[in-house]
């Protein structure tokens, strides 16, 4: 009876640690999390605030949002992890350790600042990119001051569609291809990002709002990927399909960028591939065509929307097609979110020749950054750019428009 009793105190023991595990990977919930996890209600000792969060009035357990953020979301290796001293992390969006770290890239120096958006994270060692060129968003109005994670995921996961308040409860992640609820609740928004109408910045009143509605977009949930890195860890979130309204969510800060008339077309209105679609889908890399592999043309470091209106439960994140006829342009078929090994967060060296020789690093943080740069992270875990495209690999400008 007693090793019966010690078997069940074991088991108990068993089930609420993936109990606890299943509850601690899924902190956000598509939604408002537990409000201790992020602020201290009375800068208590086994629950102090950030050393300087008391003038912020926020009660964070950080010095500012960004700060407060990265507590759980930096640190090197796999998790929801994107900032990191070692830059190790395997995510689409890229890794926020580019910006402490100067470069080579082909020809060019530049300094890591460069790499991506400045976020203010004091206690990470982040700061805010004031150059005097470069104290507000590119193409917009958004202060560099301001700039942090807040800035433009919604830690609190509200879905306004341009109405604040009264929206039908969320249940869920908008993350992972979940089926819509029927029982009249909704899912959040993709990667907690804000939607129209929500208040941007690292504070509650910096009276900033966005215009233009959160993307459609999905990502792998770890069991939905048939990629070998991805399947059966859901931290990777290196497979994500997208659907429609990313370059108009990004113009909610840099809506100069997005105004065509001089711009590099993105979006619905501007971004459809067209008869570049037929490039992009026969173009397999420099000395390679191959008009008949249109069903596998499909390039996870240059990404696509499928189409206006593409509803998030109808993304495959194993779909290996090249474009349709919906198929559009969007920031991030050119850039990371977050920041990259090259110059303006860059999915390869937009300025540079040849792919393989670029992002010599000038000078690596302590602990494992890679000696060149000439690599990405996707569904197969860390990608050499010269072993998969070749050392004469053109600019991948090419897989649209072919002039090599």
């Amino acid at each position: 009876m007693k090793g019966f009793k010690t078997v069940l105190i074991i088991m108990a023991a068993v089930m609420l640690a993936i109990g606890m595990s299943s509850m601690a990977s899924a902190f956000h919930g598509g939604g408002v999390a537990h409000c201790d996890g992020c602020h201290s209600m009375h800068n208590s000792a086994d629950n102090p605030i950030g050393s300087s969060a008391v003038a912020n009035g926020l009660l964070l357990k950080g010095s500012d949002a960004s700060s407060t953020c990265l507590n759980c979301h930096a640190g090197g290796g796999g998790g929801y992890h994107i900032a990191s001293d070692t830059v190790e992390n395997m995510n689409a969006g890229g890794d926020f350790g580019w910006l402490k770290i100067n470069y080579a890239a082909g020809r060019a120096t530049y300094q890591g600042v460069n790499a991506g958006h400045s976020i203010v994270a004091i206690d990470f060692g982040y700061t805010a990119d004031l150059r005097t060129d470069n104290t507000k968003a590119p193409g917009g109005t958004y202060s560099s001051s301001l700039l942090g994670c807040t800035s433009c995921h919604d830690a609190h996961g509200q879905v306004h569609n341009g109405t604040k308040g009264g929206s039908a409860p969320i249940s869920g992640s908008g993350s992972y291809g979940a089926a819509d609820p029927t029982d009249g609740s909704q899912l959040g928004n993709f990667r907690l990002l804000g939607d129209s109408d929500y208040e941007a910045g690292n504070a509650t009143a910096d009276g900033y709002d966005f215009t233009h509605d959160a993307p459609i977009a999905t990502t792998t949930n770890g069991s939905t990927s048939t990629s070998s890195a991805c399947a059966g860890n859901a931290s990777y979130g290196c497979d994500t399909a997208y659907g429609s309204g990313m370059s108009e969510w990004c113009a909610n800060c840099h809506s100069g960028f997005y105004a065509q008339s001089t711009k590099h077309v993105a979006g619905a209105a501007n971004g459809i591939l067209n008869g570049i679609g037929t490039n992009y889908s026969c173009y397999v890399k420099t000395g390679t065509w191959n008009c008949a592999g249109a069903a596998t043309s499909y390039d996870e470091l240059i990404p696509f929307e499928r189409g206006v209106g593409v509803a998030r439960t109808s993304l495959n994140v194993n779909d290996t097609s090249g474009p349709g006829a919906g198929s559009q342009v969007m920031c991030l078929t050119c850039h990371r979110a977050h920041a990259s090994a090259n110059a303006n967060a860059g999915r390869w060296d937009l300025a540079g020749e040849f792919m393989a020789e670029s992002g010599a690093l000038v000078a690596k943080a302590a602990g494992g950054v890679p000696a060149t740069a000439a690599i990405y992270y996707g569904s197969t875990g860390e990608v050499d750019i010269h072993t998969k495209y070749g050392e004469y690999q053109r600019n991948f400008c090419n897989k649209c428009h072919v002039q090599d």
